[in-house]
């Protein structure tokens, strides 16, 4: 008998870990169910199994619980999408007819022990799982087998694992613990110290009975004081054989499948490549049956980490004979290595034929075929570099096929000079060409080579986040998405961290093989994503918004913007002295000198020694955060002390101490680096600086934009929409007071405080209009009453009235707010007034906080969404606008509602309608969008 015996919880978890949140167009969670179909796939496969079981654990305590009440005490909570995918996997197991076994209070590891203690003496077992407890069982004819790294452990490789051979396992487990299972094990004793004991002594019980002759004082006290938490830790690390109904090996015998069954759950999950490799075989096993050749299996090393079932391509995949031998089979897979360049440190499951262009000769043949292609998808290694500016590639991959692709290397016989002056006419023109996933900067690049930047044909990056927000947009992550294929990323072959190689410094091959297959996938993933963003109704805003985009961006980068040293040398010296003057009175209050930054010290004076209330606990103690800090200043003058001493060292540090350096020394400027995928709502971010999160509604953060300034003889120009997103509402929710309103210039904080409380504007107070304010902003970002109570300082009855009378005042808003629910409920997810998408799956959550906030993330997301994808369509229209009117001024820099521009002064009576109209009528809505224009010396104060 072979037997196969698979931990489905191991298997799934390190499935949903390891795959990117992979969804179907419903928005239901499928990553952990790709990788389990494909391991159970592959399982049968390779392994051919004469009897089989999938064993998963039972709902409800076990056993265990009853011994030791903490047991698993410490977990997390599920993910909500893991959890989802559970009963669809039972569904899996079964359809495949695979006998599938839980034993209610046993949890699987007894199960799969019972199963292997029942085995016939001459059965040879796999365990499919990497569960370190399941080693105990490892022997002769019982091994481990790590299907994503194509690992076994037989009795060798557990005692280099563990130090101590298989039926030691447990004694070393037990002195251990596990924190994962909230085992206690000896404290003070490691892993390594254990193996040592264990060898030494022979046995957990001989070690706590002979524990006085242990030879180091720390762990002989652990052993002394602890024998019974070691000994608790070994009967419930023991792997039980005594589960019942698990004792009739004719239990383990496989069934035909359910193709039916199995192909639409296939086809409902939108396992494409599955069913792909399904239907082949269903297909292959009937012309078998009618006596036709058999279609063999792919070659192992055709597959992936969860054996996607990739073509192996190329003519060496030709050559297999689908009728062949062993011997054949063998020859082919050969056949099929020696073909691909990519080396096995590149990690990809597809064969690509790489070619090289190493001279200016075979670039400009290699130039002359693309220019006759209508997709070129390219792949440039090393072409980040410092903020916005590219940095000199150390190489390119050119793909126009999903197999094959030609590598050009450049700082030898080639430079990046050469490689723009060729690549440059094949990109340019109405025939756009260019496949990419950072269309923005390959267009930075030919633009500092002194060529027209092209806008890509496609950008797989942008339509990857189009399609899922939360999902990763990395070729990697794409690739197995919709290509069931896998792709290394770059840092799998150059390493990450302090030890990882630069470009220019990888083995030509290395980089080369990389590059390949990363153009390669970027070929293929032009068509299903294109379908999907079809499909998906988002094709209008990737292209008329989100594409051209790239163009803007890419000009904004590379124009950057000027700063004045000086005026950060100042705020620096500024800055420094008002910290000194903050730690003298932090010192006075606290009574002692102690290290502010540190939250373990700063816990100590403020809950130990001041007694002050602790707010809110985490797991290192008590948290002092922003928001603790600040209810604490009510009771205490240090919190705030310590809350400004705060917030200015960050200033400082992030801002004042941070600029200088990312001058550029060719340029004199700042060129921050603009993000289209880094907010879910669409929102541009920024980083190398982070110029969004610079603070305005500090005196101290408003002083920063001071360095801000223009080129020599300009000015900055500033144009913020105005109260842009409660516009939106006012749109949204058709509530004709609010939009009346807008309509007629009112301070809309005035009217909605006016409206509230029943009085005439003219009567509204400070405090009522701040309080109108809050609600006004609160509702677009879900704000509750426990919120606004904490905003405002006032109780939470107070607040919670406060909230009822607006939604009693501004019906609309109510019914706008309840209806983006109900529909992101409905369908999954939220759409913007262009179509962007927002999946939310914790609204289904059984847990009260997930399924909150997802509720304010769609009312949220709907309006600051919108507010996203107006702001990127307006900057795609003025950068036309200002290019069209022959202008010099550019737009260097967008925050939240703000465009930044930089202009020269004789162009300031141009450049202020231009703007304004292009924001202004940027979209048509039920009420008008309004810019407010300023112009300075710098940018505070054109701002």
């Amino acid at each position: 008998m072979r037997l196969v015996l698979v931990d489905a919880a191991n298997c799934i978890y390190r499935a949903f870990f390891a795959l990117p949140p992979l969804r179907t167009a419903d928005g239901f969670p499928t990553n952990a169910l790709h990788g389990f179909a494909q391991m159970l796939r592959k399982v049968v496969r390779e392994e051919r199994p004469t009897a089989m079981a999938v064993v998963f654990d039972a709902p409800g305590p076990g056993f265990r619980q009853a011994i030791y009440s903490d047991y698993k005490g410490t977990r997390d909570a599920q993910p909500e999408d893991l959890t989802a995918q559970f009963p669809v996997a039972r569904e899996l197991v079964l359809a495949s007819g695979i006998p599938l076994i839980e034993v209610p209070g046993f949890e699987a590891d007894d199960v799969i022990a019972t199963l292997v203690a029942h085995a016939p003496p001459d059965a040879q077992i796999e365990i499919v799982s990497t569960d370190r407890d399941l080693m105990q069982l490892v022997s002769e004819r019982v091994r481990l087998l790590d299907t994503m790294r194509d690992r076994r452990y037989g009795p060798a490789e557990v005692e280099e694992r563990f130090g101590v051979p298989p039926a030691r396992v447990l004694d070393v487990r037990a002195l251990v613990g596990d924190t994962t299972d909230n085992i206690p094990g000896v404290k003070g004793i490691g892993e390594k110290g254990a193996a040592q004991l264990i060898r030494e002594f022979g046995s957990l019980e001989a070690l706590l009975e002979r524990a006085a002759e242990v030879s180091g004082k720390r762990p002989r006290e652990a052993l002394l004081s602890q024998a019974r938490e070691a000994r608790l830790s070994k009967e419930l690390a023991t792997l039980r054989t005594d589960a019942p109904g698990c004792d009739d090996p004719t239990q383990l015998q496989l069934r035909p499948p359910d193709a039916a069954r199995l192909r639409e759950l296939y086809t409902r999950l939108e396992l494409r490549r599955v069913l792909e490799a399904f239907d082949a075989e269903t297909s292959a096993a009937a012309a078998g049956a009618r006596g036709g050749k058999a279609a063999r299996p792919a070659p192992p090393s055709a597959q992936g980490a969860f054996g996607f079932d990739a073509p192996a391509g190329g003519a060496a995949a030709a050559a297999v004979d689908e009728a062949a031998g062993e011997e054949e089979l063998v020859a082919a897979e050969r056949a099929h290595a020696a073909a691909s360049a990519v080396p096995a440190a590149a990690l990809v499951d597809v064969a690509i034929r790489v070619e090289r262009a190493d001279d200016k000769a075979a670039l400009d043949r290699l130039a002359r075929a693309l220019a006759a292609q209508p997709r070129v998808a390219a792949a440039f290694v090393g072409l980040a570099g410092t903020g916005g500016l590219p940095a000199e590639p150390a190489g390119v991959a050119l793909a126009t096929a999903p197999d094959r692709a030609t590598y050009v290397p450049l700082g030898g016989a080639l430079r990046a000079g050469e490689l723009s002056e060729a690549l440059a006419p094949v990109f340019a023109g109405a025939e756009r060409r260019l496949v990419s996933r950072d269309g923005k900067r390959i267009q930075s690049f030919f633009a500092e080579q002194g060529h027209a930047p092209a806008l890509p044909a496609f950008d797989v990056e942008l339509a990857g986040f189009l399609l899922d927000p939360a999902a990763q947009c990395t070729t990697p992550a794409l690739a197995a998405a919709h290509l069931g294929r896998r792709v290394a990323a770059f840092e799998d072959v150059a390493g990450r961290g302090a030890k990882a190689l630069a470009p220019a410094a990888l083995p030509l091959d290395v980089a080369a093989a990389w590059a390949a297959a990363e153009a390669s996938a970027l070929f293929a993933l032009e068509a299903p994503l294109a379908e999907r963003l079809e499909r998906d109704g988002l094709r209008a805003l990737y292209e008329q918004v989100e594409l051209p985009l790239t163009a803007v961006l890419s000009s904004m980068e590379r124009e950057g913007v000027r700063v004045d040293e000086g005026v950060l040398a100042r705020l620096g010296r500024e800055f420094g002295d008002e910290l000194a003057r903050l730690e003298v009175r932090i010192y006075e209050l606290a009574g002692e000198r102690f290290q502010i930054g540190s939250p373990k010290q700063l816990q100590a004076v403020l809950f130990e020694k001041l007694r002050l209330p602790v707010q809110r606990k985490t797991k290192t103690g008590y948290s002092t955060d922003e928001a603790v800090l600040e209810l604490l200043g009510r009771e205490h003058e240090l919190p705030a002390y310590v809350l400004a001493h705060r917030r200015l060292s960050k200033l400082r540090s992030t801002y004042v101490d941070a600029l200088p350096p990312l001058v550029s020394p060719r340029t004199g400027r700042i060129h921050p680096c603009f993000h289209q995928t880094g907010a879910a709502t669409g929102r541009l971010s920024s980083s190398q600086p982070n110029v969004q999160n610079i603070p305005i509604r500090s005196e101290d953060g408003v002083r920063i934009r001071e360095a801000f300034v223009p080129a020599e003889g300009g000015q900055l120009v500033s144009a913020d929409y105005s109260q842009v997103e409660l516009r939106i509402l006012a749109h949204f929710s058709g509530d004709e007071s609010l939009r009346e309103a807008f309509r007629t210039g009112a301070d809309v904080h005035r009217r909605t405080a006016a409206e509230v409380a029943g009085i005439a504007p003219e009567a509204v107070s400070g405090d009522q209009r701040a309080r109108a304010k809050a609600v006004n902003f609160g509702i677009i970002y879900g704000l509750s009453a426990f919120g606004l109570a904490a905003q405002l300082g006032i109780p939470g009855a107070e607040a919670q009235a406060t909230i009822d009378a607006y939604f009693a005042r501004y019906r609309g808003v109510k019914r706008f707010v309840q209806e983006t629910m109900e529909e992101a409920r409905e369908r999954g997810y939220v759409t913007t007034l262009l179509g962007r998408r927002r999946y939310l799956p914790e609204l289904q959550s059984r847990n009260r906080a997930l399924r909150q906030a997802s509720e304010r993330m769609a009312v949220n997301t709907v309006i600051q969404g919108t507010a996203a994808d107006l702001m990127k369509k307006a900057m795609v229209d003025v950068h036309r606008a200002l290019r069209a009117e022959g202008l010099q001024a550019r737009m260097i820099l967008q925050v939240h509602d703000e465009l930044v521009f930089d202009a020269p002064r004789a162009e300031l009576e141009r450049l202020g309608p231009l703007v304004r109209v292009h924001m202004a009528g940027v979209h048509a809505l039920e009420v008008p969008l309004e810019v407010e224009l300023g112009t300075g010396s710098n940018w505070r104060e054109a701002h």
